[in-house]
């Protein structure tokens, strides 16, 4: 299994087993895991593009490490893993994951810190490693 940490005083956990990937390589699913002080919770994600967008929202973060107005947001495909980002002077990730197929449905909510620098610098490669890069 090959994971990327996301955050602190708090996590996202994006976790991708071999099996996740189809005969391509391109990754289907992605296990989404946060444990945050209050919260723990855990969600397998569907994606038939790869989750190609998702490096690219934090690839438009790192481009603008300084600072943007507003919110911005990435969704996966069926809208089952949401997040939004703004900018203090620390990026201030907010998610929702929502497990509406379940039996019983759930949604989790919360928010985690990330330094705009180093910090931001190093998800953003991992993360690319982790969703892009084929494997065998």
């Amino acid at each position: 299994m090959e994971k990327v940490i996301l955050g602190h005083s708090g996590n996202l956990v994006l976790d991708v087993d071999t099996a996740d990937r189809d005969h391509r390589g391109t990754i289907e699913y992605l296990t989404v895991e946060a444990d945050l002080p209050s919260l723990q919770a855990r969600l397998r994600v569907y994606e038939h593009n790869g989750f190609s967008g998702l490096p690219s929202f934090f690839e438009t973060l790192e481009s603008h490490w300084r600072g943007w107005d507003g919110e911005t947001r990435y969704a996966s495909l069926e809208g089952d893993f949401q997040l939004a980002a703004r900018h203090d002077g620390h990026i201030r990730l907010s998610f929702e994951l929502n497990d509406f197929l379940g039996s019983i449905p759930w949604k989790a909510a919360g928010k985690l810190t990330l330094d705009p620098g180093e910090e931001l610098s190093t998800a953003v490669e991992a993360l690319r490693q982790l969703l892009t890069a084929p494997r065998s």
